[in-house]
């Protein structure tokens, strides 16, 4: 999470959706100050916010998650960088890997599973994460799809002249367009978990599906959901410990 006094902004740095580049680049250039962790929500800002602070302009950034799944699935499947072999990393020795997580990847690993099994082992219930909570206290969302254009726009609409466009970090070279992992065979699977979170925040479905329908029972079943994951996300612990890691860097620079 990212705060600047002088502009009046707050930050909040979503997983998996550009925060790293974007939290640096507003540190090293428009002066924002690192605060919380890496990931805290904005309800956790409001917990020790001052009254003026609470004005400020919040910005986040949204992915889509077809594209998150398929860099997940990736990322699972490759073992990158050694994240889903190496023990040290699991939640319960103080890292951020789910048990699950660690064990389906040997998994897909070891039998080489498509994309497909992917989909059909690793989501038990419809998506949801933590733009649903954070997208309502917004002024501005940034598309990690127009990432650079809507880094400038978000710039502009909290009062900010552009000075670069925004550095890349984390990007994969030669990556595969998600878009091509979507096809008539995972169209059902696919909105039966993605449909209503898709809807939600208005992202377009993939169109090698065609039309598409989201069923009254999916619907639903994520908005019960919504109601059990708001009150977990916002009581869990190990958001506010395991960020505080990868977040050291800028903690100590500009603080």
């Amino acid at each position: 999470m990212i705060i600047s006094h002088r502009h009046k902004y707050l930050f909040v740095g979503l997983p998996l959706a550009a925060s790293t580049a974007i939290s640096k680049e507003l540190c090293e250039m428009y002066g924002g100050v690192p605060i919380l962790s890496k990931h805290s929500l904005y309800q956790d800002f409001l917990k020790v916010a001052k009254d003026d602070e609470k004005k400020y302009k919040v910005i986040a950034c949204s992915r889509n998650p077809l594209d998150i799944s398929v860099s997940y699935y990736t990322k699972m499947v490759t073992d990158s960088n050694g994240n889903f072999s190496n023990e040290s990393l699991l939640r319960k020795n103080g890292g951020h890997l789910k048990m699950r997580d660690y064990k389906l990847s040997k998994f897909f690993r070891d039998n080489q599973s498509d994309y497909n099994t992917f989909l059909e082992m690793y989501y038990q219930f419809p998506f949801d994460n933590w733009l649903s909570i954070t997208a309502p206290h917004c002024d501005f969302i940034i598309r990690f799809e127009h990432l650079i254009e809507d880094f400038e726009k978000a710039l502009i609409h909290c009062g900010i002249a552009p000075k670069r466009p925004l550095p890349l970090v984390n990007k994969t070279d030669k990556k595969k367009s998600f878009d091509l992992f979507y096809n008539e065979s995972n169209k059902k699977i696919g909105l039966a978990i993605f449909g209503p979170f898709m809807q939600k925040h208005h992202m377009p479905f993939p169109a090698a599906w065609g039309e598409c329908k989201v069923s009254s029972l999916t619907k639903l079943q994520f908005n019960v959901l919504s109601l059990l994951r708001t009150f977990y996300w916002m009581n869990k612990s190990y958001r506010n410990t395991n960020a505080q890691k990868v977040y050291k860097e800028l903690l100590e620079k500009h603080q």
